[in-house]
């Protein structure tokens, strides 16, 4: 009965939050979201002097903020919706008056993240990497659809941000103040950023994780012996080449070649 009465108040919070958005971060599960999650929960927490219990929260902190409240979704593509690459919906109406942040990486780093979210987290895939990014539910063709897809309806959300975690590694600092002020943040310190870049280097927040400093699933190890259960794992552009073998490399460089892969340049 408890667990009954629980489920039911986290779905009428999440039908209230989602009635209240004005705003989402849209991304393929494991393209660096995490990363960006802590750069805006920490700026705001310095900022406006919030507790640091609220910082992964993004709809309450911005709530709190008051800029556009917002929250960090996969819009369909999670592992725990399951859907395979032809099953995701086309139409991206229902973001008709928000405000939209579409957060990509490399579709190679992706994979082998994805690859460690689905067997060492979610516990959904036992294969090898290379079936892995075959797979119709998790591989490469589902990252090139979902962002073929958005590339299609870009113009249906009020207003449409595009953030490469590949540039948030080149000047984090630039995007972050980029993002913060999409939301509706019309001013914050230089050093402000500062301090919130410094707290989400690759190396802090793998120790924060490993101390379960967030108290959340969300960014905690399922393992903390096995460095491929964290969340934060690497963070580095082009690890993917200590996983993939040559023809796994060849066959996503194909696909991609093939079929071609909106918002990301590949040489």
């Amino acid at each position: 009965m408890i667990k009954i009465v629980k489920n039911v108040v986290v779905r009428l919070k999440e039908e209230y939050r989602n009635r209240n958005t004005d705003a989402y971060i849209i991304s393929f599960p494991n393209s660096g979201r995490t990363w960006l999650r802590i750069l805006i929960g920490k700026s705001l927490c310095e900022k406006f002097g919030f507790s640091e219990d609220i910082m992964i929260d993004t709809y309450k902190i911005t709530s709190k903020s008051g800029i556009l409240r917002t929250q960090f979704i996969h819009d369909y593509s999670a592992i725990i919706e399951g859907y395979n690459y032809y099953e995701l919906p086309t139409d991206k109406s229902e973001y008709a008056g928000k405000n939209v942040i579409f957060l990509v990486r490399d579709i190679r780093d992706v994979l082998v993240s994805h690859y460690f979210q689905a067997t060492k987290r979610v516990g959904s895939f036992s294969g090898n990497i290379s079936d892995f990014i075959r797979h119709d539910k998790y591989g490469a063709m589902k990252i090139i659809t979902f962002y073929k897809i958005w590339y299609h309806n870009m113009s249906k959300p009020k207003d449409f941000l595009l953030v490469r975690y590949e540039d948030m590694h080149k000047s984090a600092e630039k995007i972050i103040a980029s993002v913060l002020s999409f939301l509706g943040l019309d001013y914050i310190e230089e050093a402000i950023i500062r301090t919130s870049v410094e707290f989400a280097n690759f190396s802090n927040l793998k120790n924060l994780e490993k101390e379960d400093y967030f108290q959340s699933d969300k960014i905690r190890p399922a393992d903390t012996q096995d460095n491929e259960s964290y969340k934060v794992r690497r963070g580095i552009i082009g690890g993917y080449k200590s996983y993939l073998s040559k023809a796994d490399i060849v066959y996503i460089d194909e696909l991609i070649l093939k079929l071609g892969c909106p918002f990301l340049n590949y040489n």
